[in-house]
């Protein structure tokens, strides 16, 4: 019988080399998706804190804007007239500046998305712009202008209430 030991010794190196081979293509695989997977988190990651950040931004835009509209119980309680026109004109020039911050940051927000959060920056701006428009005639308006305000702010406020839900809810890990 002749001896087959080179022909076994044939076939061993043969698997090793077979299953080498298929080895090292599944880690070479298995690399390469986790390193996909890697990637992608750290995209992810960065988009949320991008997000976060451009909420933050316009949420702190919204409150100094509130800041200023809360002033109008300081007009209210003027002793005279010309107290309050004083008072509401000065309102105007702030909230004019904090408007102008409320459009920057509504602007982040609709870059940084998604679509539901960014809609509702948008009806927050013009929100905020109809309260402003509305505080320009507080000046010389009367009792029906004031109840017009009023309405606009509660309107104003709803919508800044929507907007946080919106953002918490786009930012919650899930």
């Amino acid at each position: 019988m002749p001896d087959n030991g080179w022909l076994i010794g044939l076939i061993t190196r043969g698997t090793a080399i077979v299953a080498s081979w298929v080895t090292g293509r599944g880690a070479t695989k298995s690399a390469r998706v986790q390193a996909e997977v890697t990637a992608h988190a750290a995209q992810v990651a960065e988009a949320r804190s991008r997000r976060r950040d451009a909420y933050r931004e316009m949420s702190a835009a919204i409150h100094k804007l509130s800041e200023v509209y809360w002033r109008m119980e300081e007009a209210d309680g003027a002793p005279e007239d010309q107290g309050r026109v004083a008072v509401v004109a000065q309102m105007r020039v702030a909230a004019r500046a904090a408007l102008n911050e409320v459009t920057r940051a509504s602007r982040e927000v609709v870059l940084e998305g998604p679509t539901p959060v960014a809609e509702a920056a948008q009806i927050l701006r013009r929100t905020a712009i109809a309260t402003n428009g509305l505080l320009g005639r507080l000046e010389t308006g009367g009792e029906e202008e004031r109840s017009r305000y009023d309405a606009a702010y509660r309107d104003f406020r709803q919508e800044h209430l929507r907007f946080l839900e919106l953002a918490r809810a786009a930012l919650e890990v899930g």
